[in-house]
């Protein structure tokens, strides 16, 4: 099988995940918040966990098991890329950023109606407070329980009302990110066309 049409498809099954685990993202906003973490989503009897990285307009997930075949996302906003590491082929996809792509560091979420305050509670280790909160979706209203750090403003958890999907960050370290994180690591080979550029 040709490189190119495995790579697709690779990139067809990762987009698949994403798109469950970003249900309730917003398009990432840039911020000066670097921090690193363990990530767990949750969907249905699905569990994903991957440690991040993220440094302003760029972030780093690595899986515990790889997803496709991808064990590294690199997400590149400055260059409208992310970045595919199929580190068993020594390989990379490069693909344009998609919505599922992004992640959201932010405490408002997309289509949000409203926020109930309910209280605070400290969760993994951090000072939080707890919404209740309502968004607009394409099958009607949905409603979240969100823990949002105090000084941070981090949503740290996130969970359905019904609870059958989750994110959450445990192990937060608030602190400056290496660039190099964020770049290509050395001798991979493309799996995909060069992307034509804009501008």
């Amino acid at each position: 099988m040709k490189d190119g049409a495995r790579g697709g498809r690779a990139g067809r099954r990762i987009g698949s995940w994403l798109a469950v685990g970003f249900l309730v993202g917003m398009a990432h906003q840039a911020t000066a918040l670097d921090f690193s973490a363990d990530r767990i989503v949750k969907s249905g009897n699905s569990v994903v966990t991957a440690h991040v990285n993220v440094k302003d307009d760029r972030w780093r997930f690595e899986f515990a098991q790889p997803q496709g075949e991808a064990s590294i996302i690199i997400v590149r906003m400055d260059r409208q890329a992310s970045w595919l590491i199929l580190s068993k082929r020594r390989q990379y996809l490069e693909v344009p950023i998609a919505e599922h792509h992004l992640l959201s560091v932010t405490e408002k979420m997309a289509g949000e109606l409203s926020r109930q305050f309910i209280g605070t509670e400290t969760l993994n280790g951090y000072p939080t407070e707890l919404f209740e909160v309502t968004v607009s979706g394409d099958t009607g209203d949905r409603h979240y329980y969100q823990w949002v750090t105090q000084r941070q403003r981090f949503p740290v958890k996130t969970v359905s009302k019904e609870g059958t999907w989750s994110e959450e960050f445990r192990h937060v370290v608030f602190t400056e990110q290496s660039p190099l994180l964020f770049e290509l690591p050395q001798r991979l080979d493309r799996a995909n066309p060069p992307m034509q550029r804009q501008g």
